[in-house]
């Protein structure tokens, strides 16, 4: 049964008249109804209004709706996966280029699990502060990782970590009077994962209409 957790906002779009149409070639002029974009888009740990979530954008070309949606997850050391922005060569070096995975607590609690090339180190980890953590590595002295949220990258052993996250479960729906709503399908496939904080783009076919609106719903299986 779908657990419906949070809307995310609606969006009111009017389409202008024929004339104006073939004026404007497909012009619309989109509203975000006021009082749902006041979060913000940043949110600490724990942080319950940071968590949120809100439309950053909206854009329309060739018929296909285009929400920017931005989750707004909590951040969270155990639920994100590190993925290092530097590229290492592969052997053999016609494979592609591998990069260094990082995750904290994701199998095991306290334990830090670091993807380098084709070996795994391992070790155990502590949370000293919001946005920082201390690496102890076995076999290795300690290594403290800094997490910048205004950047969304995470410092760790002279690298830069982009903060990746699983795509929450979501449906998108629509309404002409904020009244009764129907699901809309064939929403084009999103990746599994998206980076922390950053928006996500969601599309789908717009069909024609005087007037729409949408909302997004995150939903647990």
């Amino acid at each position: 049964m779908v657990n419906l957790q949070s809307l995310l906002s609606l969006a009111k779009l009017t389409r202008f008249g024929a004339d104006e149409m073939k004026r404007l070639t497909g012009l619309f002029v989109v509203w975000l109804l006021a009082g749902f974009l006041t979060y913000p888009a940043v949110a600490g740990p724990g942080d319950a209004e940071g968590s949120t979530p809100q439309i950053a954008g909206i854009a329309i070309k060739d018929g296909v709706m285009e929400l920017s949606v931005n989750f707004a997850q909590s951040f969270d050391w155990e639920s994100v996966k590190f993925v290092s922005i530097k590229t290492f060569a592969n052997d053999p070096p016609w494979f592609p280029p591998t990069r260094h995975e990082l995750t904290f607590g994701h199998h095991e609690v306290e334990m830090m699990e670091w993807f380098q090339f084709d070996y795994i180190e391992i070790g155990n980890y502590e949370v000293t502060e919001d946005f920082t953590v201390e690496a102890k590595l076995f076999g290795r002295k300690k290594i403290v990782g800094v997490f910048d949220p205004a950047t969304n990258l995470l410092k760790f052993d002279g690298l830069d970590y982009k903060s990746m996250v699983k795509t929450p479960n979501f449906i998108v729906k629509s309404s002409t009077n904020l009244k009764t709503w129907k699901k809309v399908s064939k929403l084009e496939a999103v990746a599994k994962e998206s980076e922390w904080g950053r928006p996500l783009a969601v599309r789908f076919k717009l069909t024609a209409a005087a007037q729409r609106f949408f909302v997004v719903q995150i939903y647990e299986d």
